[in-house]
């Protein structure tokens, strides 16, 4: 009996669409990238964007907290009468 094939993933993302995969602008993506955090491959002119690192780097991400304390409200200045 022949195996069947559910459905194909990616290997490789184009650096925009793994930038909406971890909805990051594309310049974050590319910070990433020359850190180290997140593998890349040049095919000619193209680059590739390792799916499986991004899933990596999107995992070891730290988890918020349930509730996380309020941001405190910057406090707005009184007009000046005149």
């Amino acid at each position: 009996m022949p195996a069947v094939v559910t459905e194909l993933q990616p290997l490789a993302l184009a650096p925009i669409a793994a930038a909406r995969f971890l909805s990051l602008s594309k310049r974050s993506l590319s910070r990433l990238i020359a850190d180290g955090k997140i593998t890349a491959r040049k095919d000619g002119a193209r680059t590739l964007v390792d799916v499986e690192s991004l899933k990596a780097y999107y995992a070891n991400l730290p988890i918020r907290p349930e509730r996380a304390p309020p941001l405190p409200t910057p406090r707005r200045r009184k007009a000046l009468r005149q």
